[in-house]
C-alpha cells in the first residue's frame, strides 16, 4: 500500500509539472506596450503604527521584488532567457539593479483597508532600460556558433552594396500564421542562416533611443501613421524550432539588407521594423482538439436497420 501511495503521489506531481510547464507562456502585453508594469503592496501593521513614507517604501520594494522575478522569466532571444544570462555574468545584475531603482513609480493612495499601492513601470527600450542594460549578453553568440558569427553584419549576407537605401521608413512582417514568440533582441536570418540584422547591432551612443524591433496584433496598427509607399510588407517565415527569429524570403532579401544597414549607419532615422503576431496561437495549438463525433456510413445504417426486431 505504501508503495502504491508512493507512485500515485509521483504520478500527481509529474502532471502538475506538466501542466504548469505547458501554461508558462511569455507575457505578450510587456512586448506591446515595450514596458513591464507590476503593482507592489504594503500596508499599516497591526501592532505598531508606522508612517505613510515607511509604507509607501515598502510598498515600493515589493514591486521591485515582483520586477526582478519576471524579468528573470523574460525571453533575451532565441535560446535565451534573462535568468540565464544573469548567472553567466555577474555584472549584467549591477545594470539590471540601476534599470530597477531608476524605473518610473507611481503610489495610490490607501484604500478603507489601509493597504498602499505602488505600479513600478520597467521600459524596454530607452537610455536607461532592459535593452541598453542587456544587450551585451545578446551580441554574445550561442554555444554552437562560432565566435565570429556576429562580429559583422554584412560578413556573410549578399546584396548589392552599390544601391541606396530603400526609400520607405518601416517593414512590416506579419507571422500570425506561425508560433512567434517575441523576445528582446528579436533575430533575422537569411534562407542560409547568415545574420541579417539585431537591434543590438546599432552604435552606442544611439542604442536603444527608440525600439527599432517593434511588436503588435494588428496588422491595421502596423501601417498606421505612414502613406502605403512608406511601408513595405517583407515575405518572411518562423521556422518550426526557432520561434523568436525571423528567416527573411530570398526574394526580399536585398531590399531588406539594405533598409538594415541603413537603420545601424543612421540610427537616429525614423525607420522601424514591425511585428505582426498572434499572441494566442501557441496557446491554440497547445491544446488538444475534441473529438469529433464519426458520421455513420451507409453500410452501418443499414445493419443497424436489419438488426432491429
Amino acid at each position: 500500500m505504501k508503495f502504491l501511495a508512493k507512485a500515485i503521489l509521483v504520478i500527481v506531481c509529474m502532471f502538475s509539472a506538466c501542466s504548469l510547464r505547458a501554461e508558462n507562456f511569455v507575457d505578450s502585453n510587456a512586448f506591446l506596450q515595450q514596458k513591464l508594469e507590476v503593482f507592489g503592496l504594503a500596508g499599516t501593521p497591526w501592532e505598531s503604527e508606522t508612517s505613510y513614507d515607511e509604507e509607501r517604501s515598502r510598498a515600493w520594494m515589493d514591486a521591485l521584488h515582483h520586477a526582478y522575478e519576471r524579468i528573470l522569466g523574460l525571453p533575451l532571444m532565441e535560446g535565451k532567457q534573462v535568468a540565464h544570462v544573469l548567472q553567466e555574468n555577474a555584472a549584467l545584475k549591477e545594470r539590471l539593479g540601476l534599470v530597477l531603482m531608476s524605473a518610473p513609480k507611481t503610489f495610490f493612495q490607501p484604500d478603507i483597508s489601509g493597504m498602499v499601492r505602488c505600479r513600478v513601470d520597467v521600459p524596454l527600450t530607452g537610455k536607461i532600460s532592459l535593452r541598453s542594460a542587456l544587450y551585451l549578453a545578446a551580441l554574445r553568440p550561442q554555444s554552437m556558433q562560432p565566435t565570429s558569427f556576429l562580429a559583422s553584419w554584412t560578413s556573410g549576407v549578399k546584396f548589392d552594396e552599390k544601391l541606396p537605401a530603400p526609400k520607405f521608413n518601416r517593414v512590416v512582417i506579419d507571422v500570425r500564421a506561425f508560433n512567434f514568440e517575441p523576445s528582446l533582441f528579436p533575430r533575422f536570418f537569411d534562407a542560409s542562416g547568415m545574420l541579417i540584422f539585431q537591434e543590438a547591432m546599432i552604435p552606442q551612443s544611439e542604442r536603444f533611443s527608440r525600439p527599432a524591433v517593434r511588436f503588435v496584433t494588428d496588422i491595421k496598427a502596423a501601417r498606421a501613421g505612414l502613406a502605403e509607399d512608406e511601408t513595405f510588407t517583407l515575405a518572411a517565415h518562423i521556422n518550426e524550432l526557432y520561434s523568436r527569429d525571423v528567416v527573411v524570403e530570398q526574394s526580399d532579401l536585398d531590399v531588406f539588407a539594405r533598409f538594415c544597414r541603413d537603420m545601424v549607419q543612421t540610427p537616429l532615422r525614423q525607420r522601424e521594423i514591425v511585428i505582426v503576431f498572434d499572441p494566442d496561437r501557441l496557446r491554440k495549438t497547445g491544446r488538444l482538439k475534441k473529438s469529433e463525433k464519426k458520421a455513420e456510413t451507409s453500410a452501418e445504417s443499414t445493419k443497424k436497420q436489419e438488426a432491429k426486431p
